[in-house]
């Protein structure tokens, strides 16, 4: 599809992937795509820095090499930003963009890292509605024709320019070491099938919503491009639903996307809970274990009070699909302060007692820290307990002690050429460090912020420490899960 552009003069029009330009993602920017996608459909042409587009309306994104004189010659440019902590200290041609006065004129700027640290006090929900219906409500966007024939976007069905990004990644790829680094860029249709949800988790910017809602139909992201030998560019799928299962037409939609024959799976996790909590959460179990699911099956364990309802929907899960990787979310580091140690240790006690849960059960666990694990007493425990859990082949494999003495092994056999038969135990480090070992070495981050943890908080060192030596080989038990078949 092609709607001409009547405009009487031509435009050109920046696209900025802020998060991007902050150290890279490893996913586009969805609001970006569809942009460039509407674009397109109004007969602008994607600009490279080959070509030449002067005699026609043009869109291009916008990299870190942009020079400020491109910067100029754009009239309008849109930035989208996911995460909160990229504006708050911008790279510097986001910087440029919001701080240069004439250039800030043209900028649309929109995004969940926008707003989503705002209070509902504060003004949080004025600022999500706005978000939501920024573009729809764009003047210029509503110069130009949707698919549909009518002035203006329309997010909910506007196909996405797959290749917005293309120029950016060959680039790129000569710089990464991994060829599957730019795989979401590459290999994936992307959409939303359901908008919102009914948790209301505090943390979550669905926290005012109320229901999961229908949003885009799958045909309209669905990549149909082949190459020259017939073979689909993008043969996965990913959603970004933020609760699939909680939708009133989760099976309809599911069997849509089966009926693709595609490999799909939800990035942001499903609500497991469901399993347990609807009287549907058999056929969902059974439905979604005997689907082409791509990579992990992905849900969430955000709270420990949530233990109960986790491990009932563990056992109808477990039963349906009890060898294909199960990852859960583990949520973490919220509203964490730099005097609250009582407050630190739960969070970190409650980590542990959800892993210990998904050990028992054989999952995967995978942490996610809301940006206040920042202002913990020791904030760096949270970073070594993502490395640890968030690799399968430490987690599987070591307990989260012996990883951070591992660590210190590690260091100790490729710097000094010293050679370690064998982990240590806590006890046995406190009796090298006592007897001065380490006087003439230094002490290796992980090592020293999990002796640290424990120093701080030495009345309950026990606690921590049987926490610490948790072991995945030593934990799992089918026998949790695993059904007694009736006698008839």
């Amino acid at each position: 599809m092609n709607v001409n552009n009547k405009h009487n003069r031509h435009y050109h029009v920046g696209l900025v992937d802020a998060d991007l330009l902050c150290n890279g993602t490893r996913h586009p920017n969805l609001a970006l795509l569809k942009l460039a996608g509407y674009f397109k459909d109004n007969g602008f042409m994607r600009r490279t820095s080959e070509s030449d587009f002067a005699d026609v309306s043009t869109y291009t994104l916008l990299t870190n090499e942009s020079h400020f004189e491109e910067l100029q010659t754009l009239d309008h440019i849109y930035v989208s930003c996911v995460f909160t902590f990229t504006l708050d200290k911008p790279p510097v041609l986001l910087a440029t963009l919001l701080k240069d006065k004439k250039l800030s004129k043209k900028v649309h700027l929109g995004g969940t890292g926008s707003y989503a640290n705002l209070s509902v006090d504060n003004g949080f929900a004025q600022k999500r509605e706005e978000d939501m219906h920024r573009l729809e409500n764009d003047a210029f966007l509503n110069t130009l024709k949707n698919k549909f024939g009518a002035n203006g976007i329309d997010m909910r069905n506007q196909m996405p320019d797959y290749h917005l990004y293309d120029e950016y990644i060959s680039v790129m790829e000569l710089q990464k070491s991994s060829s599957k680094y730019f795989k979401d860029y590459k290999e994936y249709s992307i959409g939303f099938l359901t908008r919102g949800c009914f948790r209301r988790c505090p943390f979550c910017v669905n926290k005012l919503e109320r229901k999961a809602v229908p949003y885009s139909n799958l045909n309209d992201f669905l990549d149909q491009e082949r190459d020259d030998k017939g073979r689909l560019l993008r043969p996965y799928i990913y959603l970004w639903d933020d609760n699939f299962l909680a939708s009133p037409y989760w099976e309809p939609l599911l069997d849509e996307l089966i009926a693709t024959g595609r490999p799909f799976q939800f990035r942001q996790g499903l609500d497991e809970r469901l399993l347990a909590q609807s009287k549907r959460g058999e056929e969902m179990a059974k439905k979604l274990a005997n689907a082409n699911y791509h990579g992990d099956f992905i849900f969430a364990f955000d709270n420990w009070r949530d233990r109960d309802i986790i491990e009932k929907a563990l056992k109808i899960w477990k039963h349906y699909c009890p060898k294909k990787e199960t990852k859960f979310y583990l949520f973490c580091g919220f509203q964490q302060n730099f005097t609250d140690d009582k407050k630190f240790q739960l969070d970190i006690a409650e980590i542990f007692m959800r892993i210990c849960v998904l050990m028992r059960y054989g999952c995967l666990g995978y942490i996610m820290r809301h940006e206040d694990y920042k202002k913990a007493p020791i904030s760096n425990i949270y970073i070594q307990i993502a490395r640890w859990c968030n690799q399968p082949g430490f987690y599987r494999n070591l307990s989260f002690w012996q990883f951070c003495y591992k660590n210190q092994t590690y260091w100790e056999e490729h710097t000094l050429g010293i050679k370690h038969d064998r982990l240590k135990t806590y006890d046995e480090f406190l009796e090298d460090l006592k007897n001065g070992y380490y006087d003439d070495k230094k002490i290796c981050l992980p090592l020293k912020t999990v002796h640290d943890f424990l120093v701080k908080f030495d009345s309950h060192k026990d606690l921590f420490l049987s926490f610490f030596n948790l072991s995945f080989k030593q934990m799992v038990n089918p026998a949790l899960w695993e059904r007694i078949p009736s006698k008839h």
